[in-house]
């Protein structure tokens, strides 16, 4: 499987790009705050960057009563629902000020954006998948009562563990059900006080909604196992659904509300692992070491296999209190084109579908269960007003500019030291996922 290195490159070559689709502020000549207000809805795990860095700065540009944003934290599953995905009546919300754009970790699929477009009228728009930044996805684990661990030997050893990638495929497919089968890599241990402790089930914690958060984990565990987990379905397909909340062996799974929800679950319930964005996860004050957690405690996040015996962590700084950024900065993505083969990445526009991109296993230094998020608009709203939910051009205005800013430098650089990482770069323009997201923002009109 080959895939294309995408770099973060220096500000020279940032600034270059930006020229080439620039976001022009509310406020100048171009765009006098002259839009309306909108909300959007869907993925958690991009509702920090939404609600606490990227919306407050951009309503800061205009008057409270012109182009203000918010954001509401759903899942990526109702925020597609929302758009009509899985025909819901009763989640569906139409496409106007109150629903003007949805976030989403799992893009649309073909059959998911025909969905989508059956909404509209006359000629036919087209549904933009437009990428806004990179995300970690750790793996919050709560050892047994009574157990540690340790990775490593001597000066080396840690206290925690490092899944490798079959060790991880197989506590998700409840093939390895018990702590005592985790394994040897990296001199993996557990100690714990007695042998009933060691020989724990573990219990897998996911998510009580469809979530693109769960798609980036079923993804990546489908490169990792091609054949079918769940009686005839691969991983891929099983992350494709978008209800995707079929895990194998159902009944062993307990389930939580959001990232968040999963990392304090985990939390609180003693031999259980889950997942979650780093953000997410680090926000509990159970995984750090100010709130008790971390290296020598039962409660951390453990580091990946990447090529070979290496090993990396979702945050570039480590289990420190502090959040810094995803450890994504030199990931190599590629397109699994459905069958595990792998297409060309990244793909031409955000026109193309990009739903089956995915972090490559064979890291060479990044952590390797990283993808991005995504924000959904199209090219033609007015096809999409409805009596019931109208749309108007103001609208879309505050749609175009807010994803404008998202995606210029100053939306980016706000990413920085808050467990996420902007959008990788290249200096090929056709590999540049960066100017790609750009282009696609270019595009969002109401007619």
């Amino acid at each position: 499987m080959t895939g294309l290195k995408a770099r973060i490159l220096g500000s020279t070559f940032a600034a270059a790009a930006l020229s080439a689709v620039a976001f022009v502020a509310p406020g100048t000549a171009s765009a006098a705050c002259s839009g309306a207000n909108i909300k959007g809805n869907g993925s958690s795990l991009q509702a920090a960057a939404q609600q606490k860095y990227w919306a407050p700065a951009f309503n800061g540009k205009c008057s409270p009563t012109n182009e203000q944003v918010e954001y509401e934290s759903t899942s990526s599953g109702k925020g597609l629902a929302s758009w009509w995905v899985g025909h819901n009546e009763e989640k569906y919300k139409g496409f106007g000020a109150s629903n003007a754009f949805v976030g989403t970790d799992q893009p649309p699929n073909a059959k998911q954006e025909s969905e989508i477009l059956e909404k509209g009228i006359g000629s036919k728009p087209i549904v933009l998948s437009i990428p806004v930044l990179q995300a970690a996805v750790a793996l919050p684990i709560h050892l047994p009562e009574g157990c540690t661990a340790t990775s490593g030997k001597g000066k080396k050893a840690f206290g925690r563990l490092v899944l490798d990638d079959e060790v991880l495929q197989k506590i998700f497919a409840a093939e390895i059900t018990k702590w005592s089968e985790i394994g040897t890599f990296n001199e993996d241990k557990l100690k714990c006080a007695t042998k009933a402790e060691e020989e724990a089930s573990i219990i897998r914690v996911v998510r009580k909604e469809g979530s693109g958060t769960t798609a980036i984990v079923k993804k990546f565990l489908f490169e990792i196992n091609k054949s079918p987990v769940d009686g005839s379905e691969t991983w891929n397909e099983l992350a494709e659904q978008n209800e995707n909340l079929n895990w194998p062996s159902e009944g062993t799974v307990v389930r939580a509300e959001k990232g968040s929800g999963i990392a304090s679950t985990v939390a609180t319930t003693p031999g259980s692992i889950g997942y979650a964005n780093l953000n997410e996860v680090r926000a509990n004050a159970a995984f750090t070491p100010a709130g008790g957690g971390g290296a020598g405690t039962s409660i951390f996040w453990p580091e990946l296999q990447i090529k070979g015996k290496k090993f990396e962590d979702p945050a570039t700084n480590g289990e420190e209190n502090a959040p810094a950024n995803a450890n994504c900065a030199d990931e190599d993505y590629v397109n699994l084109n459905g069958v595990g083969k792998s297409a060309k990445f990244p793909p031409e526009s955000t026109e193309d579908v990009w739903n089956e991109v995915t972090a490559s296993t064979s890291q060479k230094k990044s952590y390797p269960l990283c993808g991005f998020t995504y924000d959904v608009s199209l090219t033609d709203f007015e096809n999409f007003s409805e009596e019931a939910h109208p749309t108007s051009a103001a609208e879309v205005e505050t749609v175009k500019n807010y994803l404008s800013f998202v995606l210029s430098s100053e939306g980016q650089k706000l990413l920085e030291s808050h467990d996420f990482l902007g959008l990788p770069e290249a200096k090929k323009e056709s590999a540049n996922v960066l100017i790609i997201a750009r282009k696609g923002a270019e595009k969002i009109a109401f007619g």
